[in-house]
């Protein structure tokens, strides 16, 4: 993969063995990626993305427009989510404790040591969001895959930068973004639902919409709803 440059955007290019040319933005930085069958070039790329530039641009502005949680301190009082629920986080400090985290009714409790760096915390919500995820995705994943009558996956959490999900078909690996942790349950399921359907297709062409509107018939409102999240990572 690599980049080219339209007007003033710049673009990721991924040739596949696919018959057309698909252009997509995507949340929560607004990446641009085009994918295009591997007998074209890059000029064949910058014409058609500067056949479909007002509606590039338009995309573009949308999704740099949605709001995002400011940087978090985690401090006593900040506003932390976890599957759409809104938490408050309270920090509590004692020589006596071991660097631990728990919830309890609508709070977040991190017990920590006195003196404990900001990333030092970031990292103790990280691991404990990881858990939390994990434990979310398990019979989730185990209810859409009897559901959809597909066969045993493996699967994973990692941090993604640009993606909710990827499937690696040929290992019938799925790995889904630790970010996912924040966002409704029903957003999981969207992505959940879009990574199986990748076992069948690997493109976002119209089978994949078509295989996506029979498997799950809201999914575009659970999409927009996912990418609008307002507990998205801030914005630098």
């Amino acid at each position: 993969m690599h980049t080219i440059n339209v007007a003033d955007i710049e673009i990721a290019v991924e040739r596949k063995p696919i018959k057309n040319m698909h252009l997509a933005v995507y949340p929560p930085d607004a990446r641009v990626h085009i994918s295009m069958p591997d007998y074209l070039t890059d000029d064949d790329a910058r014409s058609f993305a500067l056949q479909k530039l007002e509606w590039l641009r338009a995309q573009i502005e949308e999704i740099q427009a949605q709001p995002r949680q400011t940087e978090r301190l985690f401090v006593s009082g900040e506003s932390h989510y976890l599957f759409g629920r809104r938490y408050q986080l309270i920090v509590d400090e004692s020589p006596l404790y071991v660097n631990s985290m728990g919830l309890k009714g609508n709070k977040i409790y991190m017990f920590v040591k006195p003196g404990i760096m900001t990333g030092t915390k970031a990292g103790m919500m990280l691991t404990w969001y990881r858990h939390q995820l994990k434990k979310e995705l398990e019979p989730m994943i185990s209810h859409w895959i009897e559901k959809l009558g597909e066969g045993p996956v493996e699967w994973q959490v990692k941090q993604m930068k640009t993606e909710w999900g990827s499937c690696i078909s040929s290992k019938r690996l799925l790995i889904f973004n630790l970010e996912l942790a924040r966002v409704p349950r029903e957003c999981i399921e969207f992505v959940i639902v879009h990574e199986l359907c990748h076992l069948k297709i690997d493109n976002h062409n119209k089978l994949f919409e078509a295989l996506m509107n029979h498997r799950l018939p809201n999914w575009r409102t659970l999409r927009k709803n996912l990418n609008g999240f307002v507990a998205l990572p801030y914005k630098e």
